[in-house]
């Protein structure tokens, strides 16, 4: 797992999101009375990256973090 993806699930964790991978590699993420996002596989280049984070800012994600 990347540096990237460990932030993203740290974001995500402290925001009160569930995350899981399936062993397909497949991601869920999920907000409790929200909106579910799935992936289907960790993000590798920098366009797959900003369409995951821009996905879960729809969602209510803050990422990155405001200061």
């Amino acid at each position: 797992m990347t540096d990237r993806m460990r932030a993203l699930l740290k974001a995500l964790d402290e925001q009160g999101f569930k995350s899981r991978q399936a062993p397909s590699g497949m991601w869920w993420f999920a907000q409790e009375g929200g909106t579910t996002v799935t992936y289907y596989q960790t993000p590798e280049t920098p366009g797959e990256w900003l369409d995951l984070i821009k996905e879960l800012n729809r969602a209510g994600l803050v990422f990155p973090p405001e200061s």
